[in-house]
């Protein structure tokens, strides 16, 4: 009889073991996911900013004093002349937020393309990356918010990006558990715009 309370004891023991060492298992795989989406997010960040931060140095070069720089100019859209691709020619250049819609098939209910058009080509915006808050603030040379096309000077852009789905089995997760990275450039200044 006491065997027997012996082998179903270290049945009992060894079962703890085992989901212990499972449980050790799961939380060092979440770990190593967790940091390779940190890694993704963040990349992802870095592409949508440098993409950003090119195109926009440029506004208004090689305009014409009399033409305006900026023609288009909102929280989610920004549209713009400047010879973007050093050819000695005035490009038109849109950058844009689409709606959620565009991403349904990822689990980050958040998530939104950024679109580039280069002189209206491709119709629909071309896709610089997904992120899920985009907004740009226009400023004065004092650093004051502005609403005249005509009076911007500066550009703020705030961007933040998410990863597109979470570790586990839960469909909806919170938000806190999607990985995230925060871009802002404060401000943003072609040297084009001062004139």
């Amino acid at each position: 009889m006491s065997s027997l309370i012996d082998v179903i004891g270290s049945s009992i023991i060894g079962g703890f073991l085992l989901l212990l060492l499972f449980n050790v298992f799961d939380t060092t795989n979440e770990y190593f996911i967790a940091h390779g989406d940190d890694l993704i997010v963040q990349q992802n960040l870095t592409s949508v900013a440098g993409i950003l931060e090119w195109d926009l140095r440029k506004m208004g070069f090689m305009v014409p004093e009399t033409e305006p720089t900026i023609l288009q100019a909102d929280s989610t859209t920004l549209k713009f002349k400047g010879d973007i691709n050093k050819d000695f020619s005035v490009d038109t250049v849109e950058f844009y937020l689409g709606p959620t819609t565009d991403l349904l098939t990822t689990q980050n209910p958040d998530d939104r393309f950024v679109y580039r058009k280069l002189n209206g080509l491709p119709v629909n915006g071309a896709k610089v990356g997904v992120v899920t808050n985009f907004k740009f603030e226009y400023l004065d040379q004092d650093g004051n918010e502005v609403s005249s096309l005509s009076s911007i000077k500066m550009i703020r852009i705030n961007m933040k990006v998410e990863n597109a789905a979470v570790y586990g089995n839960d469909p909806n997760p919170q938000k806190t558990k999607y990985r995230t990275a925060i871009w802002q450039q404060t401000r943003l200044v072609s040297r084009n715009l001062r004139r």
